[in-house]
């Protein structure tokens, strides 16, 4: 069996690469750029995924295709870019898979197709995003969909993983671990709010186990970890394990937001990123409650805690910060 790993530069896709590789699985990269860091033979094809030629020829004598590119920053980002390569850059791929008679999908959506909720979803849940990003993936969905009922005997799966975290991850939890071990962070209400995550190794895990399990048809699952975690149980976790004091301040959501709220405007204005606007204290203040159920019904146990997890990616955090 010969996979491509359509994302295998990035944080998930260098992960998964290397564990399907250490399984003796062959496996070839597709990417802006490719991970010279792989280990073995690892064979990588750089291109743009809206780009047929290229794809194309990435796909060539493939068995599965596992999709995880995706335009998905929150800042700088156009409506049209979203759609452009979630939606359209998908279609392409799926074009491309249908010429090679490919008939393994795995793509990698976002439980953003949600949208904000008031109580846990599952995979039941109907999809309401309210993000340029959660729609444009729900659309590259649909178009995995219209493939899956142009040859029924294909095999599909959709991943919905919530926020995915590990080492040599920059994005959401590593900005707050940051905070946290800087002494910057300060709580906006009293943190009771849910948040669910996923520890990079495990959605890994639980990719493999479902290509493992693949058969005709199209199966959608939620990824998160268990136990679900607050916002406070979070930053208690962290500060245990970087070994600093649990932060104390805490401000109320109104006048945080009001304080953020000035950021989003000197954001428009300056084009400049900051690490706090109005728009992301809302959304860390919001419940992000995902369940996944579904496939730990299916007997899928992952091997590390979410405790142990969050301790790894806090040593790899501190030991890249004694290095710099």
């Amino acid at each position: 069996m010969k996979i491509l790993v359509a994302g295998s530069n990035g944080f998930i896709g260098s992960f998964l690469c290397k564990s399907l590789m250490k399984d003796g699985i062959s496996v070839r990269g597709f990417d802006s750029q490719c991970n010279q860091g792989q280990p073995g033979s690892f064979e990588c094809f750089t291109g743009d995924i809206r780009h047929r030629d290229i794809v194309s020829k990435a796909v060539k004598s493939i068995d599965v295709v596992v999709h995880l590119i995706a335009m998905h920053h929150d800042f700088g980002i156009s409506e049209s870019e979203y759609f452009d390569v979630n939606e359209k850059g998908t279609q392409n791929l799926l074009t491309c898979c249908s010429e090679a008679g490919i008939k393994k999908f795995i793509f990698f959506s976002s439980v953003a197709v949600y949208g904000t909720q008031t109580k846990p979803t599952n995979e039941n849940t109907t999809p309401n995003p309210d993000t340029p990003y959660g729609s444009s993936k729900l659309a590259a969905e649909k178009v995995v969909m219209q493939w899956f009922k142009a040859d029924p005997t294909r095999q599909i799966v959709i991943i919905r993983p919530t926020v995915v975290f590990g080492p040599k991850n920059y994005a959401n939890v590593y900005n707050l671990i940051n905070q946290v071990c800087n002494r910057k962070f300060f709580f906006v209400s009293d943190g009771s709010n849910i948040k669910s995550v996923a520890y990079v190794e495990n959605l890994v895990e639980a990719t493999i186990f479902l290509l493992q399990r693949m058969k005709p048809g199209i199966e959608i699952y939620n990824y998160s970890d268990e136990p679900q975690m607050t916002t406070k149980q979070i930053v208690e976790t962290i500060a245990h394990y970087a070994k600093v004091p649990l932060p104390k301040i805490r401000i109320p959501f109104s006048i945080a937001l009001a304080f953020g709220s000035i950021f989003d405007i000197l954001a428009k204005l300056t084009g400049y990123n900051f690490p706090v606007t109005g728009n992301r204290i809302r959304k860390f203040c919001t419940a992000t409650h995902h369940k996944a159920d579904k496939i730990r019904s299916s007997d899928f146990r992952p091997s590390v805690s979410l405790d142990e997890g969050f301790g790894r990616t806090i040593n790899w955090y501190l030991e890249q910060r004694a290095e710099n």
